[in-house]
């Protein structure tokens, strides 16, 4: 399905919203989430932010983990208590095409935070209070902003009326698939989910005039049923990986 998008679509962005890491998966945890990188790097991922339940597996192995991401692994919120600086990267300003898009990541603050690798090691940020300082910071280099939370439906909807100049907002931690997009109709802000599980792919399609406008948009949500034949490289991926 990504490859036939990216063979329709000469522009595409492939995100994930979070707790992509965290999993108890035999392969997963063996590798503590490190065979998920792997798979993402593989399928060429551009972005993804931290969830609150990959947090459980500390700061040390997190670390390991954005450093063997081929692409940008995002928080603006979480900060390492022991350092007081950000655990990653909170955005990425990345060219699609003739026009650069900026990516925001957002973490959701969660009873995840007392698990023993975790407990003490994280102080996560006010969301509006980052989201609002980063969405300025980018406004002066882009014209189309895209946010990438793990905070939860009905966190998503109000940010979008906090925090204007936001184009999409693609959501995670709720596990809702929307077959179509939510439009804030004060600030034009979309929302968008695509459950969990790796069951749905959400295919969105954004028209953008020359002023950063989106003018038209196009929603598809995909049920990843049998009848879609595994990719053989995958397949030969996950059937001869190796713990390290």
């Amino acid at each position: 399905m990504i490859k036939a998008t990216r063979q329709q679509w000469a522009n595409v962005l492939l995100l994930d919203a979070g707790n992509a890491l965290w999993s108890t998966q035999p392969l997963a945890v063996q590798s503590q989430g490190k065979v998920i990188i792997d798979g993402m790097n593989l399928m060429n991922y551009d972005a993804m932010v931290i969830g609150d339940l990959d947090l459980q597996w500390g700061p040390e192995v997190l670390r390991q983990r954005i450093a063997e991401a081929k692409f940008p692994v995002l928080s603006a919120n979480v900060v390492l208590a022991a350092e007081n600086k950000l655990l990653a990267q909170p955005y990425a300003l990345l060219q699609v095409g003739d026009r650069q898009v900026g990516i925001i990541g957002l973490t959701w603050d969660a009873a995840s935070l007392s698990s023993p690798q975790s407990q003490g090691k994280y102080t996560l940020l006010k969301a509006e209070d980052v989201l609002a300082k980063y969405v300025a910071e980018l406004a002066k280099q882009t014209d189309i902003i895209i946010v990438l939370s793990n905070m939860g439906y009905d966190e998503d909807m109000r940010l979008s009326s906090v925090v204007p100049g936001i184009d999409l907002i693609v959501g995670g931690r709720s596990r809702v698939p929307m077959p179509q997009s939510w439009r804030n109709a004060q600030t034009g802000t979309l929302v968008v989910q695509a459950g969990s599980q790796g069951e749905w792919i959400g295919r969105r399609v954004l028209h953008v005039n020359s002023t950063g406008v989106v003018t038209r948009y196009e929603d598809e949500l995909i049920y990843l049923t049998d009848d879609f034949a595994d990719d053989p490289e995958m397949r030969a991926f996950l059937d001869n990986y190796k713990v390290q």
